[in-house]
């Protein structure tokens, strides 16, 4: 069986793919703080742990939120909550540290992949690089989620120019 198939099968399997709940439509996915944790949940196998982990890691290189001073970045998530990151243009910003992932099945296309991070002033909640809130996750990572918290998030082309995760005014700078 394929990889991807593998792991829409075993979040399906779990509950319901689509509930409304609030108007919303909703969906089931996993989210995890490392391999091994989602290893030991047994939703998916060992390997795709791995793989989704690694895609997660590369979108968040892409998408994490940017930030041009240090102090900034740990305004939002805290004291050494953050890393200097090169851009492919050779400057400088800063990215706060991916410290989850998401995963959650998309039809025949496989399983899509999302890093996650928590912010300084609400810590125990995961949250996307657009800044969507990741609800109450159960002892084996499974959780409901909007779908349109589990979409692609996009690039970043822009760095914040001061605190405010995803909610205050950004400048154009590196990218």
């Amino acid at each position: 069986m394929k990889r991807s198939s593998s792991v829409k099968l075993a979040l399906m399997s779990a509950s319901a793919v689509v509930i409304t709940a609030c108007g919303q439509a909703k969906e089931e996915a996993a989210v995890y703080e490392s391999i091994a944790q989602c290893e030991e949940a047994g939703v998916v196998d060992a390997a795709n742990c791995t793989a989704q982990f690694e895609a997660a890691q590369a979108v968040h290189q892409e998408t994490a939120p940017r930030y041009a001073r240090e102090e900034d970045c740990f305004t939002d998530f805290g004291y050494q909550g953050c890393q200097r990151f090169r851009t492919s243009g050779g400057s400088s910003v800063f990215l706060p540290f991916m410290l989850g992932y998401l995963l959650a099945p998309r039809g025949g296309s496989g399983v899509f992949t999302q890093p996650l991070y928590r912010s300084a002033d609400d810590p125990n909640t995961f949250r996307t690089a657009s800044n969507k809130r990741i609800g109450s996750v159960g002892p084996n990572g499974v959780t409901q989620v909007a779908k349109s918290t589990a979409r692609q998030p996009s690039a970043r082309t822009r760095t914040v120019s001061r605190g405010g995760f995803g909610a205050r005014a950004a400048r154009g700078a590196a990218g």
